[in-house]
Formats: C-alpha cells, sequence, structure tokens
C-alpha cells in the first residue's frame, strides 16, 4: 500500500513536470523604436499580428517599451522609421545580420507600407514586415524561403495570406528560431557583442 501511494505521487508529479515543460515556450524579448510617428493603435495591432505568428511557431514574443530599463534578457531592436535612406522604396525593411549570421536590430520603412496597405490593414502587414525582419535576425541573412513569411518578395497573394492569417513560417524555420531562442548562452552571446560594438 506504501508503495503504490508513493508510486501515485509520483506519477503525478512526473506528469505535472512533464505537460509543465512542453507548455514553456522559448521566449524572444522585443523592444521596439517608433521613430516614423506612427499610431500607437496601430503599433499595436502590428505586435499582436507578429505574436500571432510567432506563437504559432511555438514561441512567445515579449514585448518591451525602449524607456523600460534592461532586464539582463535577450532582446532584440526593432526599428519603424520613415524609409531608408539608401534602399529601394519597395523594400519594407532590413535586418542588420554581420557575416557570423547573427544580428539583434531591424529596421522597417513605414512609408512603403502605408502605399501598399490602400486596401489592406496597415497594422497586418506592419506585424508581417516585423515578423519576417526578427526571422532574418534569429535565421541569419540569407533565408528567404519559396513559400510562408520568409518570402523575399510579397505580392498580392501574400497580401491575401496576411489577410486570412496564413503567412507564417514553415515547420523548418520554426524549429530552428525555437533551438536557437532554447540555447541562452549562444543568444546571450549575440546580445553581449552587440552592446560591445
Amino acid at each position: 500500500m506504501f508503495r503504490s501511494t508513493w508510486i501515485l505521487i509520483l506519477t503525478v508529479v512526473l506528469c505535472g513536470w512533464i505537460e509543465s515543460a512542453a507548455q514553456e515556450r522559448p521566449q524572444l524579448t522585443v523592444v521596439v523604436y517608433n521613430d516614423a510617428g506612427v499610431p500607437a493603435r496601430i503599433v499595436e495591432s502590428a505586435k499582436e499580428a507578429a505574436e500571432r505568428i510567432y506563437r504559432d511557431a511555438g514561441i512567445a514574443i515579449a514585448w518591451k517599451d525602449h524607456n523600460d530599463p534592461a532586464t539582463g534578457t535577450t532582446e532584440l531592436f526593432v526599428r519603424i522609421v520613415r524609409r531608408s535612406l539608401n534602399l529601394p522604396g519597395e523594400d519594407f525593411g532590413i535586418a542588420f545580420v554581420g557575416g557570423d549570421g547573427r544580428g539583434v536590430q531591424a529596421d522597417i520603412f513605414y512609408s512603403g507600407i502605408e502605399q501598399l496597405s490602400s486596401p489592406t490593414n496597415p497594422a497586418q502587414i506592419l506585424g508581417h514586415v516585423m515578423a519576417h525582419e526578427l526571422g532574418h535576425l534569429l535565421l541569419g541573412m540569407n533565408t528567404h524561403s519559396r513559400l510562408g513569411i520568409m518570402q523575399a518578395q510579397w505580392t498580392d497573394q501574400q497580401l491575401r495570406q496576411m489577410s486570412k492569417g496564413i503567412l507564417k513560417f514553415d515547420k523548418r524555420q520554426s524549429e530552428i528560431i525555437s533551438a536557437k531562442l532554447s540555447d541562452v548562452h549562444a543568444v546571450a552571446q549575440i546580445t553581449t557583442e552587440w552592446q560591445r560594438n
């Protein structure tokens, strides 16, 4: 009887531990700078769209205001600016990734999003561009794909997919991002190196 009770207790504890471990998602902390003066409601809706894309990939996003004190956790930075100073007008953003495939900052060019978003919600496009550029920071620079959120060019088809909520990371990309975020030492090293420069 005593032994059966202990086995039952251990089973319940182990099942609870396994379930909670399975529910934990790798987390990404993102700091947003709105230098373009995009209305706050659009930026908040864009964050929600990007968060949905990452949640579907098994990753949680914690958004942080740039005025909040540093927490010591790994942070990626998104800067929303009016336009690029030296890239073509059809580019929506750029991720600053080094030769080693690591980066922590991406710029989003809002003027192109405004021009494209006449029939489409600008927050939806902004959120997808944020997800795409953060994807480059996590996957590396030459990681465009033929399908999904990491496509190099977006057409009317991708805009329709955005509006339906089906423009996402593929399974392999999701696994790579999750693995990189789970390797806390490697991600912390990226942030430390960036802060030194």
